[in-house]
């Protein structure tokens, strides 16, 4: 079974692979606009808090889950505990539902690209959303791109091609970011972005309990969303994940590429739209910041032509990395339970992603709809009840067991670790579920 599942070359394969999975679009788009939201340097400082305190235990427990079954979600609670297999029902569903709109704000990069390459400038947003067929054709470049690379299997489809992929959207990210701290107007915006200002969570010259908690929820659902947590992607990955893998190194590693880049697309957005176009610009969401607010912000810099090229080959990057942990997820799914070969697998899930694309191809309003339900009420609910299951059921010596591997490895913290998913994860997953609902 494992073998015809495939594996990671090792732990440098499963770390690069998982890296980029983490790396998407959240990081691109939702975390500097929750950083210019919430006060920068503050935000800033809580993330980093809530990443060691918290997300690196999140990835362990996941990861363990997969290695310990080599199953994918449906059927490693099944194996577990036949009672629970509802919560890997729900890690399956997750990404059978992102993938279709997902794979419509992919075609949009690839469009965006495409037009700085060969005309110069962005397209207007308006037209690109109004032109369904053009939407329809991107999201199939989009899907057939990601098929191609899980098509050839884990390690020499799902690997290697994380393993070009990663290395060059970090060089681009470190490359434009180089460019925007050389730029003299992106001095207030990198004060902003840097000093912790705690005077952001005073209302009326007092300090305000309720601003504090709004800060922490969305750092806490930035993280949650930014390290692939409650998608099924993790307790997949971790079922290919070699044995004598250091998982709570690996944890560490995975997580700590997804901040860098988090905090380096932070570094790129916020000084330029500070200077160019004011605080207010800067906390636009979603498809607004990317491709609205920002080409306009481009424009107006030097090399904008160059910067925007580079800036929307690293967003493609991205969006393909973390496309293809969801094709993945779905594909071994579906494999895992119907005992399908993994082509067929992977056509039939491309059949049923472009088609099921279409609504969101078409209607902006259905997209919105689709990513509301996945993340502000699907993953929140799989991740509250991943938690009770280990914490509860399953008990947390079975992560630190798998996690150690007879003791070859250490887990760090593990007393820390038993209270948070015991209690202070559980709440934490209920409060960013009801502040969200």
């Amino acid at each position: 079974m494992e073998k015809d599942r495939g594996s990671w070359s090792g732990q440098l394969g499963f770390v690069i692979s998982a890296a980029a999975s983490a790396v998407g679009l959240g990081n691109l788009w939702r975390f500097p606009a929750n950083a210019a939201t919430y006060g920068g340097g503050i935000f800033l400082l809580t993330y980093l808090l809530l990443f060691f305190g918290f997300g690196v235990f999140m990835l362990i427990t996941e990861i363990s889950i997969g290695r310990a079954t080599r199953l994918s979600p449906i059927e490693a609670f099944r194996k577990l505990n036949r009672r629970w297999v509802f919560v890997g029902w729900l890690g399956t569903v997750i990404p059978f539902l992102i993938m279709p709109y997902y794979g419509v704000i992919g075609g949009w990069c690839i469009k965006y690209f495409a037009e700085y390459l060969f005309v110069g400038s962005a397209p207007d947003f308006g037209a690109v959303t109004g032109n369904a067929a053009e939407s329809v054709f991107m999201m199939a470049v989009f899907a057939f791109l990601t098929f191609v690379f899980v098509w050839f299997g884990v390690e020499k489809g799902v690997e290697r091609s994380n393993k070009v992929m990663l290395p060059a959207l970090l060089f681009l990210v470190l490359g434009v970011a180089a460019f925007v701290l050389c730029q003299p107007e992106s001095r207030p915006g990198l004060k902003f972005y840097f000093v912790p200002d705690f005077s952001r969570l005073c209302a009326d010259g007092s300090f305000s309990p309720m601003l504090l908690g709004k800060m922490i929820l969305a750092a806490l659902g930035q993280m949650f969303f930014s390290l692939s947590i409650a998608m099924g992607i993790m307790i997949t990955y971790g079922s290919y994940v070699p044995e004598a893998t250091h998982m709570p190194k690996s944890a560490f590693h995975i997580g700590f590429c997804d901040t860098v880049v988090a905090f380096l697309a932070g570094l790129i957005i916020i000084p330029p739209v500070f200077a160019f176009g004011g605080e207010e610009l800067a906390r636009s969401a979603g498809p607004g910041l990317m491709f609205v607010s920002l080409p306009q912000v481009f424009a107006q810099m030097p090399c904008s032509r160059m910067v925007a090229l580079a800036f929307f080959l690293l967003v493609l990057f991205a969006a393909l990395t973390s496309n293809i942990s969801l094709c993945e997820t779905c594909v071994a799914s579906l494999c895992d339970r119907t005992g399908l070969k993994r082509r067929t697998g992977t056509l039939l899930v491309a059949v049923y992603t472009v088609t099921a694309g279409l609504p969101s191809a078409i209607s902006l309003g259905f997209l919105d709809k689709a990513d509301y339900l996945t993340n502000n009420v699907l993953m929140p609910v799989c991740a509250f009840s991943t938690c009770i299951f280990i914490g509860w059921i399953a008990g947390p010596d079975f992560v630190r067991y798998e996690a150690t591997k007879h003791g070859r490895h250490r887990m760090f913290a593990f007393g820390y670790y038993r209270i948070l998913i015991k209690y202070l994860a559980p709440v934490m997953f209920a409060a960013i579920f009801i502040s969200l609902i």
